[in-house]
């Protein structure tokens, strides 16, 4: 491979910088089978002792796992936020308290009039005559990595102020309670396991199909007023949720 053999640093460090940029790129995917070592060494033109070298590094990184007999397999990830969701955080809360630094991108906001289908959700749990929302769409990202695609809806009657767009680069928990004076104190969550479609992919950057975990949420005031319903999904391969269970 020209550039593995064209470069002048170590070859053992070349072929491991390779083989991660396969994995980074999706070419070797989690818990896929590397081929053979005598495949491996001759489609990249290195001899078999470099190419063992880099596996051994990557094997200490956690990136690959060899079992015994079997062969060799891209690791699974391990999850940067591994939570318990029985304190309700925001989004931003979450990331920054991982000592990420949290940012938006892709902000979309409108008013819409909710749906009929939206309503029938909207009035489960709520008492109130809700007709119009503002619909925020934007991408959360921890240290510039696209890590969350949310879906939020603010109840419009009771923002008492007018909002502007950059209000919504941080966290709407924050927002509501520094602009319009309403505490979030508590939310019903649904918790659903889907995967990305080619819109959500792009957002996230990573392939079509790929597990999500989705948090559907019902954030409620002081008053128990409904104020703001939430979808957000989560990268699989970033966060795992825990629950801690009593008997």
């Amino acid at each position: 491979m020209p550039t593995i053999n064209d470069d002048k640093r170590p070859l053992y460090l070349r072929i491991k910088e390779y083989l991660e940029k396969k994995i980074e790129n999706g070419e070797f995917e989690a818990g896929d089978k590397l081929p053979s070592e005598n495949k491996l060494s001759k489609s990249l033109e290195v001899s078999r002792a470099s190419l063992r070298e880099a596996l051994r590094v990557l094997e200490e990184e956690g990136k690959i796992v060899k079992q015994q007999g079997i062969g060799t397999f891209v690791n699974k990830p391990t999850p940067k936020f591994k939570k318990g969701i029985e304190k309700l955080n925001s989004v931003t809360e979450t990331i920054e308290n991982e000592g990420f630094q949290a940012g938006t991108e892709k902000l979309n906001i409108k008013e819409i009039k909710i749906s009929e289908s939206f309503k029938e959700k909207i009035y489960k749990v709520s008492n109130d005559k809700i007709e119009n929302v503002l619909r925020i769409e934007r991408v959360r990202t921890a240290d510039k990595t696209p890590v969350v695609y949310c879906i939020d809806h603010l109840i419009l009657k009771y923002l008492d102020k007018k909002y502007k767009k950059e209000f919504f680069k941080k966290s709407l928990f924050d927002i509501l309670k520094d602009v319009y004076g309403i505490n979030v104190k508590k939310a019903v969550t649904n918790i659903v396991a889907v995967t990305a479609d080619k819109y959500v992919s792009s957002f996230l950057k990573i392939k079509k199909n790929s597990p999500l975990l989705l948090l559907e949420q019902y954030h409620y005031d002081e008053k128990n007023r409904m104020i703001l319903f939430s979808q957000n999904y989560f990268r699989n391969d970033q966060f795992q949720f825990k629950v801690m269970r009593k008997r």
